[in-house]
């Protein structure tokens, strides 16, 4: 089953802008420089989630997640340092709030929360 996710997703795929904030890092006078931005293009689906889409994810981000987001490149959230992937799809801009890395497969699944 997953190489024919993988499968479809390489054959259902748009263009995507993922943003990811890089790492911060202190500079030579000691001071902490936060990450910037980088965005890059990729390929990925997003659809509106169906109900079961949610049973394996945490209670607390169920209700956040409307979308869900397949693709072949890397989808990420960290909760515990408060950064996550930013991507716009058709002028939409979505934030990942859970992702399910699918090594096996090669491909990740994400659930997406819309941005104001």
């Amino acid at each position: 089953m997953t190489r024919q996710a993988a499968n479809a997703i390489d054959r259902r795929a748009w263009a995507v802008t993922r943003t990811r904030e890089t790492n911060g890092a202190y500079n030579d006078d000691g001071e902490w420089v936060p990450g910037s931005p980088v965005a890059t293009t990729i390929k990925a689906v997003v659809q509106p989630v169906k109900g079961n889409q949610l049973l394996d994810m945490p209670e607390g981000k169920r209700t956040e997640a409307g979308w869900m987001c397949w693709s072949r490149s890397e989808l990420a959230c960290d909760d515990k340092a408060g950064t996550f992937d930013r991507i716009v799809s058709k002028g939409i801009t979505y934030k990942v709030v859970f992702a399910w890395p699918r090594e096996e497969g090669g491909f990740y699944r994400a659930a997406l929360g819309r941005m104001a």
